[in-house]
């Protein structure tokens, strides 16, 4: 492909005193890699990549400024001395391809966590936490000035680091955001009420950064260009006026545009239903409005979109986060020519949303090296000793990529699907309602793997005797998983058709629509895809579950809210709390999870069991009782997810 398209996003960009080689920016976020609260090599591999595939400028991940500031265990500890060893190394490393690297300089506020460092939170106001409900300590003057001073501090330790600057933050989880808007800021002193006012800690902090660091040195705001709570929060005319008047009375060198507040998180980072590119029109507004170089933030992947943001004069520069976690190597490709092999980022939002109860490390539902850089299975591909014969058997994530590592290798493969194409379910989770990015990466996979000398016999149903035929010296089985009963339903009675979600979503439902009852044991986006899918083509559809809400396991991947607000406009009913017993002629008969009080649904005309799938393990376990030397990977192991199907692809493709 042509990169003249590119040259805006490939040209450099002033940045104050320090020049940045492009316009393409890896934005800060949580990866949960520190130990004792301290960048380390973890982080160092992690950033360095990106540095080496060609990224402008990096943002580390935030650095709190002060100790009443401890919002996740593996935070790291920006006030303390000892982070300078940490930035000294990234910096190094990151420096050593041309990159800028920032520092990025955080309070959470009211929006942070008592948890681990047993204090109170500290905010503007006696605004809960909207998860927690934790209520805040109203901050005091001296607190104030303590935190300022707490900027200052750790912008100073980042100077020492080697870094080029740093980054402020006024967005998402930010206390300098809730200063700034009358969502949280209801003080009655020099400190709140009129904007003059609410402008008051945000100049202090910037200035005292600037003074800490000099005039050489980068200092950004990462500003919240709408907070979505249009009663009382920062309107994107609000953040125009706030954007002007603080570059106007203090030194900064850019301002980044993110979205979201306290009641909108999840359109902070939003996930597959919202467009790429949702937010970027906040960085149009904030940039007609001052000066300096703006950022563009929002699910922007697409090299194309953020070149076009900035044609368009949009924006300065674009934050393609997830697009660079998902392929570090996205502006070497850009620049060669080469943008139709970015790997794709999905924005399902599966593997890079940190802050979970199971406290996971970040990394990447399409890529499973991110964040895993520095570990040896993921160095050079060993080549194939002795080169051999591999049969792959499954087309879905799984089966190409591991057909795509051994083929790197030097192998000799042949890869058999059954149906007549390649992708496997994952191509049929593309067909729920919003979920159609998911298609992107069995469509990366399949091109690459085209792109090899790999053998595709399409439509074949491999039995053991064929594999023998063929005396390969290695199988990887990669066939899937396969449908269950919903559990514990008697259903012999039933006068009404009995669906599994993969029967919904290639329309094998009747064709006149009537009432559709969803038994939803998992309360994740499987429901929520069938449910979306079934009311789109005109069903009444009520979801029951014996869960205290229905897409409980929403929250991990920031769709449940989106989930309910789509739910509500199409209709779709909530049966939360129901253990389900059974179905005789037109209705489900259960009960209520806690009081065991009967309950009836009436008038179903199809019923949607979703519960967990088995591995199909029938090929495997022929093919190792006659002895072949046989792997497996994904779901045919045990079924889960796209990113567990792709690293065992990996992992078996490599070994073999």
């Amino acid at each position: 492909m042509n990169s003249t398209m590119f040259e805006p996003l490939l040209s450099p960009l002033h940045l104050g005193r320090k020049i940045t080689p492009n316009r393409i920016v890896f934005a800060t976020h949580q990866t949960n890699f520190a130990t004792h609260h301290r960048f380390e090599q973890r982080h160092v591999a992690y950033y360095r990549a990106r540095a080496a595939g060609g990224v402008g400028l990096i943002v580390l991940e935030g650095s709190v400024v002060h100790p009443s500031d401890w919002p996740y265990e593996y935070v790291i500890f920006g006030y303390d001395e000892a982070v300078v060893a940490g930035y000294q190394q990234i910096a190094e490393a990151v420096h050593r391809y041309g990159a800028l690297v920032l520092a990025h300089l955080t309070h959470s506020g009211g929006q942070g966590s008592s948890h681990y460092s047993q204090l109170p939170l500290w905010a503007p106001s006696a605004v809960p936490e909207v998860n927690s409900r934790e209520m805040p300590k109203v901050m005091e003057i001296e607190d104030i000035a303590a935190v300022v001073a707490g900027f200052a501090r750790a912008a100073r330790f980042a100077i020492q680091g080697g870094l080029d600057g740093v980054e402020i933050n006024a967005g998402q989880d930010s206390l300098v955001r809730q200063f700034l808007s009358p969502l949280t800021n209801m003080r009655d002193d020099e400190y709140g009420g009129a904007l003059d006012n609410r402008l008051r800690f945000a100049r202090e902090v910037i200035q005292a950064v600037r003074q800490a660091v000099g005039s050489e040195s980068i200092v950004g705001l990462r500003l919240c260009g709408d907070e979505h709570a249009p009663w009382a929060g920062i309107k994107p005319e609000d953040a125009a006026e706030i954007a002007r008047l603080l570059t106007t009375e203090t030194h900064l060198d850019y301002i980044s545009v993110t979205s979201g507040s306290i009641f909108t998180g999840h359109l902070t980072r939003a996930g597959l239903y919202m467009p790429p590119g949702y937010a970027a029109h906040l960085a149009g507004t904030i940039k007609a409005a001052v000066t300096v170089p703006v950022f563009a933030q929002g699910s922007i992947v697409d090299p194309r979109m953020a070149a076009g943001l900035l044609v368009e004069q949009q924006a300065d520069a674009v934050e393609m986060t997830r697009a660079l976690i998902a392929d570090p190597e996205l502006p070497q490709k850009v620049r060669a020519g080469r943008a139709d092999e970015i790997r794709p980022a999905i924005l399902s939002n599966q593997d890079n949303i940190i802050g979970l109860v199971q406290n996971p490390r970040l990394s990447c539902v399409n890529n499973p090296a991110a964040g895993y850089e520095n570990e040896l299975e993921f160095g050079p591909l060993p080549p194939a000793a002795p080169p051999a014969q591999i049969m792959v058997i499954g087309g879905g994530p799984a089966g190409l990529e591991a057909a795509r590592i051994a083929a790197l290798r030097g192998h000799q493969v042949t890869l058999y699907e059954q149906r007549d194409h390649l992708g496997g379910t994952l191509r049929l989770a593309a067909a729920a309602p919003g979920r159609q990015r998911l298609a992107l990466a069995v469509d990366w996979l399949e091109a690459q793997v085209r792109a090899l000398p790999v053998q595709i016999q399409l439509g074949v149903t491999v039995t053991p005797q064929l594999v023998l035929s063929h005396a390969p010296a290695a199988v990887i089985v990669a066939v899937g998983g396969m449908p269950r009963p919903y559990p514990d339903v008697d259903v012999r009675a039933a006068e009404v058709p009995i669906v599994n979600p993969r029967q919904v979503l290639v329309g094998d439902v009747p064709t006149t629509p009537g009432m559709a009852v969803i038994l939803d044991h998992i309360g994740d986006y499987v429901a929520m895809g069938v449910a979306e899918w079934l009311a789109d083509h005109g069903w009444q559809v009520t979801i029951v579950t014996a869960d205290m809400f229905v897409g409980q396991r929403l929250t991990a991947s920031l769709e449940l809210t989106p989930w309910n607000q789509r739910a509500c406009a199409k209709g779709i009913v909530f049966r939360p709390q129901i253990d389900a017993e059974r179905v005789a002629g037109r209705t489900l008969f259960g009960v209520d999870h806690f009081d065991r009080t009967p309950i009836a649904i009436e008038g179903l005309d199809l019923l949607v069991g979703v519960t967990y799938e088995t591995p199909d393990e029938t090929l495997y376990g022929a093919l190792k009782q006659a002895g072949v030397r046989a792997y497996r990977a994904g779901d045919c192991v045990a079924p889960r997810t796209m990113s567990q199907a792709i690293l065992e692809g990996y992992r078996v493709g490599r070994t073999v």
